[in-house]
Parts: C-alpha cells; sequence; structure tokens
C-alpha cells in the first residue's frame, strides 16, 4: 500500500539515524575523514545486498512477514537464531552511542550506565508497545535527524562555523524545530524522493540565509 516516495522516505531513515552511531565510533580515529569514509561506502553495500535479500525472499515466498519468510524458506530455529543475533549485535551499537551522546550533553554522566539505562528501557519498550509496525517511529526519525543533519551540513561545510567549544546555539536550536515542522508539513504531501531530501534542502538554505543575515546586520 505505500507509495514509491513514502517507501523511499523509509529506506532513507534508517541510514539517516546512523550517521550519529558512526560519528561516536570514528570521533577519536586516527584518520576522521578515511573511517567516516569507509563506514559509509560499507553501510551502503550492505544495505543495498540486505534490500536485494529481503527483496528476493518477499518475491520467492510472497510474504512480508520475516517470520513468515524464515518458516517458508526452511530455516525455522536457524532463522530465530538469525534473527536473536543480528537484533543483539545492532542494538549493541545503539546502546553504546546513547551512552556516548548522554556524555556529550553532561561529562557527570557515565557512559557504561548510561548504556545499560537505555538498554533496560529499550527493552521494557519493545515488551510493552507493539512492534508489528513501526512505521511511523521511522518518520519520527527522518523528522528529528534530516534537519539535525542539514543545519550540521550547512553550519560546518558552506558557514565554515567552529562551534566546538559552544555548548549550545540558540538559533540553531530554532531553525533545527523549524527544519521538524517541515518535514512534519512534507509528510502530508506525497513526492516521488520522499520528505528527508526537500527538508534537507530547506533547512541547508534556511540556515545558510538566516546565518549570512545576521552576520551582515552584526
Amino acid at each position: 500500500s505505500l507509495t514509491f516516495g513514502a517507501a523511499v522516505e523509509l529506506a532513507v531513515a534508517m541510514p539517516l539515524s546512523w550517521l550519529p552511531l558512526i560519528s561516536d565510533y570514528t570521533r577519536e580515529a586516527e584518520k576522521p575523514f578515511a573511517a567516516t569514509f569507509a563506514s559509509v561506502v560499507v553501510y551502503s553495500l550492505v544495505s543495498i545486498f540486505m534490500y536485494m535479500i529481503g527483496m528476493g525472499a518477499a518475491i520467492f515466498t510472497g510474504e512480508y512477514d520475516i517470520a513468515q519468510i524464515m518458516l517458508k524458506t526452511g530455516f525455522g530455529i536457524v532463522g530465530l537464531v538469525i534473527i536473536i543475533f543480528s537484533t543483539v549485535t545492532t542494538t549493541f551499537l545503539d546502546a553504546y552511542s546513547a551512552g556516548v551522546s548522554s556524555v556529550s550533553i553532561s561529562e557527570k554522566i557515565n557512559e557504561k550506565w548510561a548504556a545499560i539505562i537505555v538498554t533496560v528501557i529499550g527493552t521494557v519498550a519493545a515488551i510493552v508497545y507493539p512492534m508489528d509496525n513501526i512505521t511511523d517511529f521511522l518518520y519520527l526519525i527522518g523528522s528529528v535527524f534530516a534537519p539535525m543533519i542539514a543545519i550540521q551540513i550547512a553550519d560546518f561545510f558552506i558557514l565554515k562555523n567552529d562551534k566546538r567549544n559552544v555548548e549550545f546555539d540558540v538559533l540553531n536550536l530554532v531553525l533545527w524545530l523549524v527544519g521538524f515542522v517541515v518535514y512534519r508539513c512534507f509528510m502530508q504531501i506525497d513526492t516521488p524522493v520522499g520528505n528527508t531530501i526537500p527538508c534537507m534542502i530547506i533547512t541547508i538554505l534556511l540556515s545558510v540565509v538566516i546565518h549570512k543575515i545576521i552576520k551582515k546586520n552584526n
């Protein structure tokens, strides 16, 4: 029942949410660019490979539910083990990233304890809330990360601003909120490229124009 644009958007939301996580792992690398570039290339290739496997399995079995696909392809218990291990390894990365992100908010927070607490909360949430359809959650991820990354691109690569010694930038936080609203508005419009790309373009342009106007006035 998904339109092409909606399918593109859900495919974009996943890797978009992994960009900050990649940064958490590469922040102390001796060659940051090489480490980030390798992460992006490998993630892209593996994602394409996994999409091909998923599409092929869905066409072969006529099912879209991963549990039914595993049963029809004859994996059984092996399929269950694959799902468990893939979930555990992925969630470990998320938990570690949550710990690092917590420390960036306040240095008083312990990385390991923050990661453990987030893991417990995530486990409880997965038990309590229905996990059959996470479409709305993916849209939430997109609406948060798309404008955030757009502002970072505009701030660092275009405006050449160095904010490493700034705790938070009020203007950028406001622009982030505006970008969030723009994304949610685009959810009502069915574009062939989804919501993320137009939202990021608008947020980048808005960020560059407003920063230059303020700089010129000052």
